[in-house]
């Protein structure tokens, strides 16, 4: 019972800390790849139809980057919870 109980209480911390590490999407930092790429996108547009495709350009690489920090963590959250079955004996 106490093995269960333990296992249960570190599960519930690991998947409680995950939406934490996914909000962390602010971390992306542009390149200098993709600002060339989005000068290149961009040749030619002016004012306010330039800007929303800089934004949208923008929006659609910081999403990209949270699923994949989404699927790495999670990944890691259940390789973290194997290694601790392994150790409890389960």
């Amino acid at each position: 019972m106490k093995r269960l109980a333990t296992l249960f209480f570190v599960m519930s911390l690991m998947f409680s800390s995950l939406p934490m590490n996914v909000c962390y999407a602010a971390e992306y930092q542009e390149n200098v790849l993709d600002k060339i790429v989005d000068s290149f996108a961009t040749m030619g547009k002016k004012g306010l139809e330039k800007d929303q495709i800089l934004a949208q350009r923008k929006a659609d690489r910081v999403k990209r980057y949270a699923e994949q920090e989404a699927k790495r963590i999670q990944k890691e959250a259940g390789k973290a919870g194997k290694d601790m079955k392994k150790k409890l004996g389960f």
